[in-house]
């Protein structure tokens, strides 16, 4: 590895480490910028938001209130970042906690596999496109390919 590659897996580490900060605590205009303004996210029930403008909207129905931090807990685990020039690959485990309020115990919502594709642009890496495999489900268990659409999606479940 060159220290250009090691280098930009940490940028890209630390990318991915702010959409979670961002998107619990949240703050969606810092979750926004961190992608390209052609990204696309595709989130299985949620939809596929192409372009910042669908993305903020996107978030802003299932994000927390900004009096509400951290209404959820999104962990992410086991990267795997390949670096080419000015693109890369990431793909990461996801388990969702939500806590749901004053003396509750914190609930495993969702665990899933997000695929990603990063640019690097002049002002750092950005996500350029966001999958989010969805592969267990509290409501519903375990989720076989394609059946995402059983779920439902509650903004205060998400």
């Amino acid at each position: 590895m060159t220290v250009q590659t090691i280098s930009d897996w940490a940028e890209i580490y630390q990318l991915k480490s702010a959409y979670g900060w961002h998107y619990d605590t949240p703050d969606l205009d810092a979750l926004v910028d961190l992608y390209t303004d052609d990204a696309v996210c595709v989130f299985g029930p949620y939809g596929t938001w192409n372009g910042k403008a669908e993305i903020r909207d996107g978030f802003a129905a299932n994000v927390g209130a900004s009096d509400n931090r951290f209404p959820s807990l999104h962990t992410f685990a086991n990267p795997m970042i390949s670096i080419d020039g000015d693109q890369a690959t990431g793909q990461w485990y996801l388990m969702d906690f939500v806590l749901t309020g004053a003396g509750a115990d914190p609930v495993l919502r969702v665990m899933g596999v997000y695929h990603e594709r990063y640019q690097r642009m002049a002002t750092g890496w950005r996500i350029a496109r966001m999958e989010l495999t969805f592969l267990w489900n509290s409501d519903v268990g375990r989720i076989q390919p394609g059946e995402e659409r059983r779920l439902e999606w509650h903004a205060d479940a998400a």
